[in-house]
């Protein structure tokens, strides 16, 4: 970028002198008036006293007549006083001598050749700098345009395509701006889509407890029996709230408890204990393969509320007398998991879109949840800088596989 800024700022000085010396001999500046005069005067004067010197006055006077007409601010006395300054030779009434007749020289004709190429030049000048300066502001001017169109709440607004500049470092600018105002649109997105959901999920419960209390202040009789399904609404509404709490302290980046040394498989045979308990009612059997130690520094109730959620997301999915499978091993400085299911797995449309807040898909056994399980699962793991990601299975079913880095697992501590 400097190279081709002083190859800019080079090649404009050299077509300001070039410009500048082309106008100086189009406009034809000549040396000010009162040289040209005392010139003249002088090579009058040499020119008649020479003539002066060889053919006496008779050749002055007739020189004169003969060159008079060109001269016409120009008088020559012959009866002048010798003793003057100027005098050009004797005459029988005294000397002669040339006398000025014409205008007085102005200050402006003695100052217009020395401002006449400085006025040029400034001019020039000023017309270079002005294409300058707007050659590069221009981006800058872009990029400031589409600060405040994202400051007025125009989030859409992008300014790569637009910007005139062939400047690799402004084209990169260029492509961070849009790539900020990408993300910020995506989140403006995201948090209007989080509240829109949200209240969605809330103004069911409340809906149907609101029916409730209506049904029994009508009927006092039926109040035991509306009892259970009003507990039901509760829990979910104090299951949402807490999921919503739990999402929102990982997306501010709070982490709850400690990081440490764990064996990631013991939090997996607990969650897979408690998951073949509730798999019972549909007779759903989850069982672990692999690695006998699966050992990282980490967050064990972060990591627990992951495999939880995935491990819960995966027996929900899984039909009646389905298995659901979870595998772990250790790939160089990486521990790999991997959950699959027997459901009937996820349209391919919305693979990118499952870890998202309240993102479920279109089947009915998907719509018993709320949406943020695997959410929080995805924010669990990127907080440990690991990835998390789904596909279908060829032979049916669904697959989450996580990547956690065991970070300084190979020292022992002691």
């Amino acid at each position: 970028m400097i190279v081709r800024v002083f190859a800019f700022f080079w090649c404009a000085n050299l077509l300001t002198l070039l410009l500048f010396s082309i106008l100086v001999n189009l406009v034809d500046l000549r040396p000010p008036q009162d040289i040209r005069l005392r010139v003249e005067t002088a090579l009058l004067e040499s020119q008649l006293t020479l003539v002066h010197t060889n053919s006496g006055s008779a050749g002055v006077r007739a020189l004169w007549r003969q060159i008079a007409p060109a001269h016409e601010s120009y008088v020559l006395k012959d009866n002048a006083d010798c003793a003057e300054p100027n005098a050009i030779g004797r005459t029988e009434n005294g000397c002669f001598r040339l006398i000025y007749t014409g205008p007085e020289v102005s200050t402006f004709s003695l100052l217009k050749p020395a401002t006449m190429p400085l006025v040029l030049g400034a001019l020039i000048s000023a017309i270079m700098a002005i294409f300058l300066s707007r050659w590069l502001t221009r981006p800058i001017r872009d990029v400031s345009r589409g600060l405040k169109a994202i400051a007025g709440g125009r989030l859409d607004t992008r300014i790569l395509d637009g910007l005139r500049t062939s400047n690799r470092e402004i084209q990169d600018l260029g492509r961070d701006f849009d790539l900020a105002a990408e993300r910020l649109q995506a989140l403006s997105e995201g948090r209007n889509r989080l509240f829109h959901d949200i209240s969605h999920e809330i103004r069911s419960p409340l809906a149907r407890l609101h029916a409730a209390v209506g049904l029994i202040e009508v009927n006092p009789a039926r109040g035991a029996s509306l009892v259970g399904r009003m507990e039901g609404d509760i829990a979910r509404l104090d299951h949402l709230v807490d999921e919503i709490l739990t999402l929102a302290r990982f997306e501010q980046g709070e982490q709850q408890g400690k990081v440490q040394r764990i064996d990631l498989l013991d939090l997996i045979e607990n969650i897979i204990a408690d998951a073949n308990f509730e798999g019972r009612l549909k007779n759903v059997s989850v069982g672990y393969r692999g690695s006998e130690t699966l050992e990282l520094l980490g967050n064990p109730e972060l990591l627990h509320r992951a495999c939880e959620n995935v491990v819960r997301n995966a027996l929900s999915h899984s039909p009646q007398g389905g298995t659901v499978s979870v595998t772990g091993s250790r790939v160089g400085e990486y521990i790999m998991l991997e959950i699959a299911d027997e459901g009937p797995g996820v349209p391919e449309t919305d693979l990118k879109k499952i870890f998202n807040p309240f993102v479920r898909v279109d089947n009915a056994i998907a719509s018993q949840g709320i949406g943020l399980g695997l959410a929080i699962a995805s924010s669990a793991i990127r907080s440990h800088g690991g990835e998390i990601g789904a596909h279908n299975r060829t032979q049916g079913g669904f697959l989450i596989h996580m990547a956690i880095p065991v970070s300084s697992v190979a020292a022992p501590t002691t």
